[in-house]
């Protein structure tokens, strides 16, 4: 079953940050709400962060402020599939 377009389009960005781990997150993501709100999260969370970068005059508190939260939300990821991955049941 092929997952539909605005249901993947949150998982890009994940993907491409894990590619060690693509596959589990498109596969857990296609039923698991929580990771998708992640990966949302994650990406617009980059967005926002390359936004920044490229505003005239830079904000370097947006920058750091932004990029903190990806940090963050890339750990929460796979502190996420890791429990996922020991865990399957929930």
């Amino acid at each position: 079953m092929k997952t539909p377009k605005n249901r993947s389009m949150p998982l890009t960005a994940a993907m491409a940050r894990f590619v060690d781990v693509a596959e589990l997150i498109r596969s857990r993501a296609e039923l698991d709400d929580t990771l998708r709100d992640l990966c949302e999260d994650y990406r617009l969370a980059r967005e926002l962060l390359l936004n920044a970068k490229k505003e005239k005059p830079r904000s370097t508190k947006n920058i750091s402020e932004y990029s903190s939260l990806v940090d963050d939300l890339e750990d929460e990821i796979m502190r996420y599939l890791v429990n996922v991955k020991q865990h399957p049941e929930t």
